[in-house]
């Protein structure tokens, strides 16, 4: 392994727990707020951090050479991410535990896997495709109710799915374009334009909330994580290594939402959640396991 592959994991893994926290953190704040009042608040204060995090560190230099196809990726993923994070929201709202919630995006890598051969002419192997159904299995798992499926039915679950599919494909997009790709940037576009939208919506249709210190605290910590680092974090992985490989480090975050769920919002999967939830990281490093193998080779 060299330097640069170090870095990635490295950079992927940061990605993972930085997510992992501002599930935590958005849960709380959603508890109290509504979804409009929330992402009003949650995605001005993103548009803060990043644009800090831009300016200070003189990323707009990095966008004057092909300043225009690098918006246009930028732009492109930010609406893909928005979307997708839209969506990631509104499961962690409906669903009491945002673990579950993480569990079931691990559908995530199966997409980019998929995405990845049909696209990118990635190759793949037989212990892929098994993990491939393994991660399937552990999302019905997770959605048995009463001798049947029934959460597949439920808004949350309908929402993650959603979501992970978009974000997988914006990682594709990411890796076919990472020449292209500048992370801060395309992190600034994807605040900003949630930030409108979110208020747009808000001051049509809702009202200003009393906010507890504890809410704003929240608030202001997940945005940073959610909004700034695990977006950077998580773009530099992927210019140092592969999508799949990106994608398994930051699947491990329902494994650290888990836990920070259950110390800060005392709320812990059901044991048919919970065994669904280990056969998709089960099946999701059997799929990167193949990506490494086949990369020695």
């Amino acid at each position: 392994m060299n330097r640069h592959q170090t870095n990635g994991y490295l950079y992927a893994l940061v990605a993972s727990l930085a997510l992992a926290a501002s599930f935590v953190f958005s849960k709380s704040a959603l508890n109290l707020l509504t979804m409009l009042q929330f992402g009003m608040l949650w995605f001005s204060m993103g548009v803060v951090w990043n644009g800090i995090w831009f300016f200070l560190r003189r990323d707009y230099r990095n966008v004057r050479e092909n300043a225009g196809r690098k918006t246009g990726v930028a732009v492109v993923i930010a609406i893909l991410e928005g979307a997708a994070t839209g969506l990631f929201y509104l499961a962690i709202k409906a669903m009491e535990n945002p673990a579950v919630v993480s569990f079931i995006g691990n559908i995530g890598p199966v997409f980019v896997t998929l995405m990845g051969i049909l696209l990118l002419r990635e190759r793949f192997r037989t212990t892929q495709v098994i993990g491939i159904v393994i991660t399937i299995m552990g999302i019905f798992v997770i959605n048995f109710r009463e001798g049947g499926f029934a959460g597949f039915f439920d808004p949350g679950s309908v929402y993650v799915i959603s979501a992970a599919f978009l974000f997988s494909l914006a990682t594709i997009v990411g890796r076919r374009m990472h020449h292209l790709l500048v992370p801060g940037y395309m992190s600034l576009i994807r605040s900003f334009l949630l930030a409108v939208v979110m208020a747009l919506l808000f001051f049509r249709a809702d009202t200003w909330p009393s906010i507890p210190l504890n809410i704003w605290k929240d608030l202001a910590l997940g945005s940073l994580l959610e909004t700034l680092i695990v977006i950077v974090f998580a773009y530099q992985a992927l210019k140092l290594i592969e999508a799949t490989k990106t994608s398994l480090l930051i699947s491990t975050k329902g494994v650290w939402t888990l836990l920070l769920a259950w110390i800060f919002l005392g709320v812990f999967p059901t044991g048919v959640q919970l065994v669904g939830g280990l056969l998709t990281l089960v099946g999701v490093w059997l799929i990167t396991w193949t990506r490494r193998t086949t990369h020695q080779e």
